[in-house]
């Protein structure tokens, strides 16, 4: 049987977001953890890792084979968007309390409403590709 190990790499701080794995469009389970290992035949396999929101997701062609442990890792491509969007989140609560003045006001709601609108068409643009994948492959010793 091969070894395909899944990772997730994320910052320290990113949320923990479950992930949907399916091979060759089966859904196989929900990933919870940072890495999960699947043991199967060697073989061809389409992966395809999905978000909990329907219509994102990644996907790659794999190849495992015995002796060896074929290692795909995953990250969202969202780093600077969310920082920009918390940044706009805590300008948004204090907007609640406290008031800019007349042009201001005004800039700011052009600046968030375009800043969203923006952002939609982006994530609607890469739902296909949403995580940026990479494989490779680890030989194993036939010491073991």
């Amino acid at each position: 049987m091969a070894t395909l190990v899944i990772r997730q790499k994320r910052s320290k701080f990113a949320l923990k977001i479950p992930h949907k794995i399916f091979i060759n469009n089966q859904l196989v389970g929900i990933m919870n953890s940072r890495e999960v290992n699947i043991h199967l035949p060697e073989g061809y396999y389409t992966l395809t890792i999905g978000s909990m929101i329907p219509y994102i997701y990644a996907q790659a062609n794999v190849h495992p084979q015995e002796q060896q442990i074929h290692v795909v890792e995953f990250s969202d491509r969202e780093k600077w968007w969310d920082i920009l969007f918390c940044i706009d989140m805590i300008l948004w609560i204090a907007d609640c309390f406290f008031s800019l003045p007349h042009p201001w006001n005004i800039a700011y709601k052009i600046f968030t409403n375009g800043y969203f609108i923006i952002w939609l068409i982006y994530e609607w643009s890469i739902r296909k590709q949403y995580f940026m994948l990479s494989q490779y492959s680890i030989p194993i010793s036939s010491t073991q």
